[in-house]
């Protein structure tokens, strides 16, 4: 009889990145780092081949990203305390307010984008078009990858917890809707979405689960649901998803939906300067370290308030 396990499938989010097993490394060592740095845990080797990577990228951009030009500014990330980082200046702020803006102007009204002068909104609203437009089965194979890398695992009789970054956290609950609805799994994962556009209205309507109404709407085979953004995070422009899919709540298809939104800092930065939507930042932040780690320790996932918020 095989023993119950922990595993964590993490989704990573758009763009080409470096080569699977070496992108893998470098996320837990991030992870290790925070949870050695801020809660002086040491045990984190033997957690890192439960950790696993649903490495899309490669599938949908045909190359790998060369690890060259991450690699310096995670060891410099590396060298930092997660808890030292501190709220931007009132100049971050107001350009943060700005952008943001004209997020949620491209969000409400789609046609304005192609006259957004920032080149970071267009890239991300371009990408989750290509995604949603699902041209030759791209999308469809996309999430065969996530299938793939979790129903293994979920045969076996293990635990999963699914982590989706940013596009990610779009095609891990377009995966859940999938499995739960129309290929009926019988098991259900935990869910963890780190700087996710899910809260956009243009993302929303254009979910696989679009036309469905009422309870068939949504997945039901979430347990807990934590959604974390950390503060200046642009793909996150509405950072909060408890009262978007508050609904899932009142049908009884999910325990709890928690938001922590507030005074979750990233630490990541490069030549260009801060820039707290790569995935290096959100998993060297402690908070997220301690929720990985400590569930695959075998604690709870559910919301916790000495972890957590409560933003509701």
């Amino acid at each position: 009889m095989t023993v119950p396990q922990r595993h964590v499938v993490f989704i990573p989010g758009k763009n080409p990145k470096p080569a699977p097993a070496v992108h893998r490394d470098l996320i837990w060592r991030c992870i290790a780092a925070a949870a050695l740095q801020s809660a002086g845990t040491h045990e984190c080797k033997a957690l890192q081949e439960n950790f696993h990577l649903a490495a899309w990228n490669r599938l949908y951009y045909l190359r790998d990203a060369d690890i060259a030009a991450d690699l310096p500014w995670v060891e410099r990330l590396l060298q930092r305390r997660p808890e030292d980082a501190s709220p931007p200046d009132i100049r971050s702020r107001l350009h943060t307010l700005r952008i943001r803006l004209l997020y949620t102007l491209g969000d409400l009204m789609p046609m304005l984008t192609q006259w957004v002068g920032d080149a970071e909104i267009r890239a991300t609203l371009e990408e989750t078009r290509r995604y949603f437009r699902n041209a030759d089965g791209i999308s469809d194979r996309i999430r065969g990858v996530i299938k793939n890398a979790t129903r293994p695992l979920l045969e076996s009789g293990h635990e999963v917890l699914l982590v989706g970054h940013s596009l990610g956290s779009v095609i891990a609950f377009d995966t859940l809707w999938e499995i739960s609805r129309r290929e009926r799994w019988p098991w259900r994962v935990n869910l963890l979405t780190l700087g996710s556009p899910l809260g956009m209205h243009y993302v929303q309507r254009r979910l696989l689960s679009r036309h469905q109404h009422g309870v068939l709407r949504y997945p039901d085979n979430i347990r807990h649901w934590i959604n974390i953004a950390t503060a200046g995070d642009l793909t996150a422009v509405d950072r909060r998803l408890h009262n978007d899919f508050r609904a899932m709540l009142k049908f009884g298809l999910v325990e709890d939906i928690v938001d922590h939104t507030r005074g979750v800092y990233s630490r990541f930065r490069t030549a260009n300067g801060p820039n707290p939507h790569r995935c290096y930042g959100y998993f060297f932040n402690p908070l997220v370290a301690s929720i990985i780690t400590g569930w695959l320790r075998g604690g709870s996932f559910a919301a916790q308030p000495s972890l957590l918020d409560g933003n509701r």
